[in-house]
């Protein structure tokens, strides 16, 4: 027989969600309850299961976690104006026959012929409730009046807005105004910022001027002259910018202009709706008390029904309103030399040495900037001005802040790729390409390989810190969770297709290498920086363990569960006074938290100190006397191993934690893959200071010979010039 189960389906306010599962947890208390909700439940002891996307990915992810179980019980709560419907349909699929349905009331009733008249109350009770409402004072029927008309038919002229081709359009650039040079910079600092509208005339470009017609006569208001000129120059591909610095700009008013201004202007019909409607709901908003309003909002129909302009622009509208409405900013740094020009976009900064892909950055682009001129298109959580590190490395750096949020919208892409994508970005470095021109566009990080058009007509390079599909893999061999599973099958898909648009693949390793197909791969390994990590003094602490690992990467949560569970508590019985120095990275908190669905991890235990983003780890590996990597799964290599190694530290690691580095077990690094094994190494090593000091050394003469950044980065010039000779020459140039 099937065990049995209850669950809740959090469709109510939180007061009430919590009012269910207290009704649910009475009821049949020998069983287990479930609870189906967008986040965590606070109480330990109920399971999670998950709810976000589809009701059909509901469905699967939810008839996989009651797999080989019956359902007893499915509680929902019915409350008007609370978008769950679909949660309360999913209920009902599950368990028609046990679904328990309360009210904000806390009645209750089942889908029982018993029940009937306690739902046919419910019914009538809502009835009544949604009639009085709409009825009354503030309801539906009293916020009606005559404004309604021309709202109602602004709306649907929008929709048939009729497109002619204007008088001069379709007209040719005149050459050399091609760049994406400035038309409006309002700025003599070294920062500026992306803006929908300029300054004053003076700061125009006069032969992009020209090129535009100047300011059209057909607008009385200056505001909207201006505002005219700037977005037709947008619409050529010329940016407006200002001082970084300088407040932001007010934005239009809405009016009889500015609907005119939108209807004759825009050309994606898309662009055009979006803005149409947004203007006409502000107008209709506040037509009752303001007369200016009320009569833009009656010439809005006629306005749309005479017409906007056929064909699209040639900087798209979507891509350079998202970049003017982000928070983007464009860095100076160091003078263009003339040198082959490399651009890079990265999902995360490389400085400061925040993870080990920051590490792998900034030790390659510090040592390119000799060769080459390199430009910085990077995600960034505020636009706070680079570090001087950075500005010493690039030409140019432009930082596009990512809003930061898990809620991504549904595709068939993974999750990851979803929350980095971002119309902002893609205009800003489609501005970057065209004004740069570099010859090659290194993408950083699987993610961000979904940006390959955007650097057209550079040859895109995608730099794969780890195979992210073979990382799923792994981690999916020991979990059985729906998500998990799901991502792998995404993230194969993504990962195999956007190689086939690279003009090369960087991995990590050999093995990482042998991943890729139908393009051309190359394996250039992580590294260390010899001269800042040097061999510590001393012997570390006695008994302390240090693990390197940011949070915000699920492998590293899984080895640190994995440790405490399997290997801490024999280590401790051991040795009561060992240390557990865990370095989780920015953020770790919140990362815990969220990673939760996967790994419930406990570190309130005695002996174990966790710390988050630490900007110099160099004081941590001296103080450590073993170094551990535990991991479970990997790919790509372990920058950290690394590092340990050369600042003369013993490492005690799984096959896993050194996935992709040529190093000799038991003669460079102590092997050990079960918690037991684990354990015990530790404990071997705690009283061997010899074979400590001989894992040491060799470690040290390991990345000495192999794993210096100078000759990583010599053979990845020798890939960009490789590409770059491959690049043909401008046609100017072979005549």
């Amino acid at each position: 027989m099937k065990p049995r189960i209850k669950i809740a389906f959090a469709t109510g306010t939180d007061e009430l969600n919590a009012q269910l599962i207290k009704r649910m947890r009475a009821v049949f208390p020998e069983l287990p309850l479930y609870v189906v909700s967008d986040f965590p439940p606070a109480d330990a002891d109920l399971v999670w299961v998950r709810y976000r996307g589809s009701l059909a990915e509901n469905l699967a992810r939810c008839r996989h976690a009651f797999r080989g179980k019956s359902i007893r019980l499915a509680g929902v709560v019915l409350v008007p104006n609370v978008p769950f419907r679909r949660m309360r349909l999913l209920a009902l699929i599950l368990a028609p026959l046990y679904f328990l349905a309360m009210n904000e009331h806390l009645n209750d009733f089942m889908l029982r012929p018993a029940s009937l008249p306690a739902i046919v109350r419910h019914i009538l009770w809502r009835a009544g409730n949604f009639f009085r409402w709409h009825t009354g004072k503030q309801g539906w029927l009293s916020q009606r009046g005559w404004d309604d008309l021309p709202y109602i038919a602004g709306l649907a002229a929008g929709w048939l807005r009729f497109r002619w081709r204007p008088k001069n359009g379709g007209k040719q650039l005149t050459p050399g105004l091609t760049s994406a040079e400035f038309f409006c910079a309002v700025s003599d600092g070294r920062s500026r910022k992306y803006v929908i509208r300029g300054g004053d005339a003076s700061a125009y470009d006069p032969d992009k001027m020209r090129e535009l017609g100047g300011l059209s006569a057909q607008w009385v208001d200056r505001e909207i002259q201006d505002f005219d000129l700037c977005y037709r120059a947008w619409q050529r591909g010329w940016p407006c910018a200002a001082d970084a610095s300088a407040p932001e700009s007010v934005p239009v008013a809405i009016s009889t202009e500015y609907l005119r201004l939108l209807a004759r202007r825009t050309t994606d019909p898309k662009v055009f709706r979006d803005r149409w409607n947004s203007a006409l709901d502000a107008l209709h908003a506040s037509a009752k008390f303001d007369e200016q309003a009320r009569t833009a909002l009656w010439k809005a129909t006629a306005i749309a029904l005479g017409g906007g302009p056929a064909g699209a622009s040639d900087f798209p509208e979507d891509l350079f309103l998202a970049l003017t409405e982000a928070e983007c900013t464009i860095y100076a740094g160091r003078a263009p030399s003339g040198k082959p020009r490399l651009l890079i976009a990265s999902a995360y900064l490389p400085f400061p040495l925040s993870h080990g892909g920051a590490v792998r950055m900034y030790n390659l682009v510090k040592r390119a900037a000799a060769e080459f001129d390199q430009v910085l298109v990077c995600f960034v959580e505020t636009d706070a001005a680079p570090a001087p590190e950075l500005l010493d490395c690039f030409v140019e750096i432009v930082l596009v802040c990512r809003i930061g949020s898990h809620d991504v919208a549904l595709s068939e892409r993974p999750e990851v790729v979803e929350q980095f994508h971002s119309k902002a970005f893609s205009a800003g470095l489609r501005l970057a390409v065209k004004k740069w021109q570099p010859a090659v566009a290194q993408l950083e990080f699987t993610q961000m390989a979904q940006y390959a058009p955007d650097c057209s007509p550079a040859r895109p390079v995608l730099i794969e810190h780890d195979i992210t599909f073979d990382l799923y893999q792994q981690m999916a061999r020991t979990d059985a969770d729906w998500d998990l599973h799901r991502e792998m099958a995404r993230w194969h898909r993504f990962e195999t297709r956007a190689w086939r648009e690279m003009a090369a693949v960087v991995t990590m390793s050999a093995k990482d290498r042998a991943f890729v197909t139908e393009t051309r791969s190359v394996a250039l390994p992580n590294g260390v920086d010899l001269e800042r990590f040097g061999v510590a003094q001393g012997n570390g602490e006695p008994h302390r363990l240090l693990f390197i690992g940011s949070f915000s990467h699920l492998p590293n949560l899984i080895a640190v569960r994995f440790f405490v569970e399997d290997a801490w508590r024999q280590v401790r019985a051991a040795v009561p006074d060992a240390t557990l120095h865990i370095i989780a990275g920015a953020n770790h908190e919140y990362f815990l938290e969220y990673q939760s669905r996967h790994v419930q991890l406990n570190l309130d235990q005695p002996g174990i100190e966790v710390e988050g983003f630490v900007s110099d780890v160099r004081p941590a590996y001296g103080r450590a006397a073993i170094v551990i990597a535990p991991l479970v799964a990997s790919a790509g290599t372990n920058l950290k191993i690394l590092e340990a190694m050369a600042c003369g530290r013993p490492v005690v690691s799984t096959s896993a934690g050194v996935n992709g580095l040529d190093l000799a077990a038991g003669e460079e690094f102590a092997l050990a893959n079960t918690g037991a094994e684990i354990a015990n190494a530790i404990l071997r090593l705690f009283n061997a200071p010899e074979e400590c000091a001989s894992l040491a050394a060799a470690g040290r003469r390991r990345v000495e010979e192999s794993y210096g950044w100078d000759e990583i980065a010599r053979k990845q010039a020798e890939l960009y010039r490789e590409l770059i000779r491959q690049v043909p020459a401008p046609e100017s140039d072979r005549s």
